[in-house]
């Protein structure tokens, strides 16, 4: 009986906000209103009344941590280890870099926030000085104490991937590089080239310097996974924007997992499928969930409680507040978003009991 009461209530304050909105010419505030109402009352119809304390797994979610030194890394982000690198895995990789056509090139990726690992040298002369770009060709942000040995590793943040350089003779920077993608994870190589007292121009050859970058994976981060507000056939995957958050020496910092929406989505003023790379209407991540690489940016502002992160489609501001339909749901990293058109409880089972019960936390 309380949820066909609820449901009438919501029926009632649609038509309401409806009726209002249609007095007037289009106005978005009031439009946003009715889309809220009609998401909540189509919620509500399949799931039933919500807990009054179901938070959504936002409850406390202050996600702080910090810049830390070398031996302070493993306290603040997932160190990569350089074991799987064998003299027969490096032998490949150098193999796929003398020769792309047999490898998977990828354009680019984006990230602020990332590891560098020696993986091989060829021995080339004048082969100094790593750096990578925020912008290709921009300011170059020199990977310090890095050596070109095994084992070597360093920790870039507030940084960026667009493009890689080393320092060749007479202090010239040169960025002829290609990044591979193998086995899951990241490769840049640097072709060879000088046109000072030797004139080599780029071979084709990217083995001479290679390297494997690695986006960071804050411990602290949360997840966020949210609805673009479409209630059309019953649709709630919580797919339409995946990402990860976490708030670091006063940025918050976040890493851009998927996009399963065909509608604008903002994070702040950041367009998802814009930093994706991508067309409005193309889903990314949500059917081969390694299709495009993670993206990392930091915010313009500041968030303690990631909460509070604005995530927008069509000017509306999607809710995550206690005790109503939830536009967007937090959970630990390790959650895996859903598959396109697969509902949020079918892949998390205990989603349902989630909803009547604010003590149940849905992904467990």
């Amino acid at each position: 009986m309380n949820r066909i009461l609820k449901l009438g209530l919501l029926s009632v304050i649609v038509g309401a906000l409806y009726s209002c909105s249609s007095d007037s010419l289009y106005d978005p505030d009031k439009a946003g209103d009715v889309k809220l109402a009609q998401y909540e009352a189509a919620f509500v119809g399949k799931y039933g009344a919500i807990a009054s304390n179901q938070n959504w797994g936002f409850g406390g979610t202050t996600t702080r941590s910090s810049n830390p030194n070398s031996n302070q890394w493993k306290d603040f982000v997932e160190v990569p280890s350089s074991d799987d690198l064998t003299s027969e895995k490096i032998n490949k990789i150098v193999e796929l870099f003398k020769d792309p056509s047999k490898a998977t090139v990828i354009e680019s990726v984006n990230w602020s926030d990332f590891f560098v690992q020696h993986v091989y040298y060829g021995n080339k002369d004048n082969m100094n000085q790593l750096a990578v770009h925020k912008e290709k060709n921009g300011t170059p942000d020199e990977v310090y104490n890095f050596n070109k040995s095994a084992g070597s590793i360093m920790f870039m943040y507030d940084s960026g991937t667009s493009s890689f350089s080393y320092k060749g003779e007479g202090g010239t920077r040169y960025d002829e590089h290609i990044i591979i993608f193998y086995e899951g994870d990241y490769y840049v190589g640097l072709d060879f080239e000088c046109y000072m007292n030797q004139n080599t121009p780029p071979d084709g050859d990217y083995s001479d310097w290679i390297v494997r970058i690695v986006p960071a994976k804050y411990i602290k981060a949360q997840r966020i996974m949210a609805e673009d507000l479409t209630i059309s056939g019953g649709d709630f995957d919580f797919n339409d924007v995946v990402f990860d958050a976490v708030t670091v020496n006063g940025a918050t910092v976040v890493t851009l997992q998927a996009a399963g929406g065909t509608m604008p989505l903002y994070i702040e003023d950041n367009e998802v499928h814009e930093l994706f790379g991508v067309s409005q209407s193309t889903m990314v991540n949500t059917y081969d969930k390694q299709a495009k690489a993670p993206v990392i940016f930091r915010l313009k502002n500041r968030y303690n409680d990631i909460k509070d992160i604005p995530v927008r489609v069509n000017d509306v501001i999607l809710p995550a507040e206690v005790g109503k339909a939830p536009g967007k749901l937090c959970c630990p990293t390790t959650c895996e978003w859903t598959d396109e058109r697969q509902n949020i409880e079918i892949k998390y089972p205990n989603f349902q009991a989630a909803v009547e019960n604010g003590n149940i936390n849905w992904w467990e």
